[in-house]
């Protein structure tokens, strides 16, 4: 067999059992194949949303398809493993194979497009494109497009960042059909430039510099602390004497009048001074009185 040939057949075989796939494992939310031939076995590896699905209980539906692939598709020792698709809403596989479950099942395909659209860009995606096609409204067939963001179409990007899938409804007026093309959030455009955000400043802190005229001595430095904490408000005082219980001292440039001194202190004073000027007055009269009793003991001696 020439190499052409092998080739040709193993991508018609490759074809064939990722259509067989799609079709069985619908419900599973199916992504994709990836067929790998090793030297004592051939590795499938199915891409699926709902992986539970594809396993099937106690994994019989894991065993029906590896019968089927050995005998059908002439798979020699077999393997299939299943993986599962981190995102789906960036897969165009997946969100083909919804769209069309949900037409068969009655929903409006503007309804559902529309929400499809908004998920798959809410998701990150650089931009979506949806197609329906077929009897939509009328009799007669016709397509909608539902499109945001960016698509390429054309070049080398358009095979390499696009993802694009087709799918199918089958309803009662016909088939309709069914394309999404969804761009990578990992796309990278030739001739767009991406800016990078400058990085924030540090704020800066801004240093006093002194003159050398202005440069303040160690002796003046004392001089000023101690100005400074030197208390000279009566208030600061009193508050000191509550808390260290010291004795006030009032401030002797105070003037008299703003200090009234209380009522006891002025009355004991002036009961010690009254108390010596009695006892003068009393000594007085006495002498007074003695000298009046000499005249007239004199006057009487004199009339004998």
């Amino acid at each position: 067999m020439s190499a052409v040939k092998y080739f040709i057949d193993q991508n018609s075989r490759k074809l064939a059992i990722d259509e067989f796939l799609a079709t069985e494992l619908n419900a599973a939310g199916y992504g994709g194949v990836e067929i790998r031939k090793m030297p004592m076995k051939t590795e499938v590896v199915i891409q699926a949303s709902r992986p539970g699905v594809v396993i099937g209980r106690r994994g019989s539906k894991i065993r029906e398809l590896t019968y089927i692939l050995e005998n059908e598709f002439g798979i020699e020792n077999v393997q299939v493993e299943v993986s599962e698709i981190e995102n789906p809403w960036l897969d165009a596989s997946v969100m083909a194979s919804r769209l069309a479950r949900q037409l068969e099942r009655g929903v409006r395909f503007r309804r559902m497009a529309y929400w499809i659209l908004r998920r798959v860009m809410r998701a990150g995606a650089i931009g979506c494109e949806i197609i329906v096609k077929g009897k939509l409204s009328s009799r007669r067939a016709r397509y909608q497009k539902f499109k945001q963001g960016t698509i390429a179409k054309t070049g080398e990007p358009a095979d390499i960042f696009v993802d694009e899938a087709d799918d199918r409804a089958v309803l009662k007026p016909g088939v309709i059909g069914i394309k999404v093309r969804i761009m990578r959030p990992d796309a990278k455009l030739p001739g767009v430039v991406n800016i990078k955000p400058p990085k924030p400043k540090k704020p800066e802190e801004i240093e006093l510099v002194k003159k050398p005229d202005e440069e303040v001595t160690p002796e003046e430095e004392e001089v000023m602390e101690e100005s400074l904490e030197g208390i000279t408000d009566i208030d600061e005082l009193r508050e000191l004497e509550e808390l260290d219980g010291l004795e006030l001292v009032e401030d002797v440039t105070t003037p008299d009048d703003a200090i009234e001194p209380p009522e006891e202190e002025s009355e004991a004073p002036v009961e010690t001074k009254k108390e010596p000027e009695v006892e003068s007055s009393k000594k007085v009269d006495e002498k007074i009185i003695e000298d009046l009793e000499e005249l007239d003991s004199l006057d009487e001696e004199v009339d004998e």
